[in-house]
């Protein structure tokens, strides 16, 4: 069985997800090729990626259409949204020769481009959405349409929480093609520094993740100053980067942060995991954004868990599914940095009640996030549609 893994762009380091999904269907005996969405993107670290350019191309072409579209007085949406349907079903119909049996897409938004080419070469598919693609990017009201077709026409619709698989339900996907099956973290791979040693560190904060409205890394910046100030050597690390960076910058000088806090850019897992270990608790102020856009599962919290290290977060779509409220960390109110600064501080004063929310996280994840249960689930899943 010949499978073709779609998806937006080559693998970022946030999105290990993907990679390790390839290799364990790769594993399984699948012959299973990438086909990366974007041809710029060719630092890919997956063998066998074909670069179709099906979301590049038609991109760039229909922004301009949108434009075009608002200055005549017509439907910009609509435009833009034909334009890039236009292009990459060229860009797919002039590369892939040799077509699959059977599709997997990660990505509602790379699923609504490919929808029509799969119908029309009968391959079927299935889909897996992960956060933005059904919350933030429903705004544009012509996707919001062509998602009703993905919905009718994939045979089967992944999600990684409940939370997303109500989202799901209530934009009018049916309820029995979706599946709930959870990221996978190897926590057998990973060793937690233990906390005999640990506890001889500062006390001391870490956040992974994009730089983006979503992960409100501005708020977490208020949160730390708070905890800065009773907990004076206390340090917060940020491993990460995105559109917000500047304004992260400008608050950590405007809160006289620049001593305290030691910002790392973006690191693979290779780099990122080792300085997860020196660190007492993981913080995240996740937020629903001004665009719409939500967190899917949040998976550097489930590898936060898998170190050992106690979770602060907010109760935001499918988090309180991996950080279990009082148990595995703290969760607040979205928007509350007073509550999550609080939270910290009695993490930081009490390291033996943050050791043992951190072993219980890292028991809970291992339970939660199976690896092999999550190739197992999605490829038994791509065999009853073949």
């Amino acid at each position: 069985m010949k499978i073709g893994y779609f998806s937006h762009s080559s693998i970022s380091p946030s999105e290990t997800f993907i990679y390790d999904l390839f290799k364990g269907l790769q594993n399984k005996g699948l012959a299973i090729t990438y086909y990366c969405g974007k041809v710029s993107d060719k630092n890919c670290f997956i063998d066998s990626t074909q670069y179709i350019g099906y979301a590049e191309e038609g991109l760039r072409n229909s922004l301009f259409a949108y434009k075009v579209g608002q200055i005549t007085g017509g439907n910009g949406y609509k435009y833009k949204n034909k334009v890039q349907q236009y292009y990459s079903i060229k860009a797919l119909n002039k590369k892939i020769l040799n077509k699959p049996d059977v599709a997997y897409v990660d990505y509602a938004t790379s699923a609504v481009l490919l929808v029509d080419y799969f119908k029309e070469n009968n391959i079927p598919f299935v889909v897996h959405v992960h956060g933005y693609d059904i919350t933030s990017a429903t705004i544009d009201p012509v996707y919001s349409r062509k998602l009703q077709k993905v919905f009718e026409e994939a045979c089967f619709i992944i999600a990684a929480s409940h939370y997303i698989r109500k989202l799901l339900v209530l934009l009018g996907c049916e309820s029995d093609k979706i599946r709930v099956i959870r990221y996978g973290i190897d926590v057998n791979s990973i060793t937690p520094l233990s906390w005999s040693d640990r506890k001889k560190l500062d006390p001391n904060v870490i956040f992974l993740g994009r730089l983006t409205a979503k992960k409100h890394p501005l708020a977490l910046l208020q949160a730390f100053k708070i905890v800065k100030d009773k907990v004076p050597q206390s340090k917060l690390t940020i491993i990460g980067d995105g559109e917000l960076k500047s304004l992260v910058q400008h608050r950590i000088k405007a809160l006289g942060l620049i001593s305290s806090v030691n910002m790392l850019g973006v690191l693979n897992r290779e780099q990122s995991f080792p300085i997860l270990n020196q660190h007492w608790v993981y913080a995240q102020h996740s937020v629903t954004a001004n665009s719409g856009d939500q967190e899917g599962f949040a998976i550097s919290l489930a590898e936060a868990a898998a170190h050992e290290l106690p979770v602060v977060s907010t109760l935001h779509n499918g988090i309180p599914e991996n950080v279990l409220d009082k148990e595995t960390g703290f969760l607040v109110k979205e928007f509350d940095y007073e509550a999550m600064a609080d939270r910290i501080i009695d993490l930081l004063r009490n390291p033996d009640l943050a050791e043992e929310m951190g072993k219980a996280g890292r028991k809970h994840i291992a339970e939660l996030c199976n690896p092999q249960l999550r190739v197992n689930k999605i490829n038994d899943l791509l065999h009853q549609v073949r």
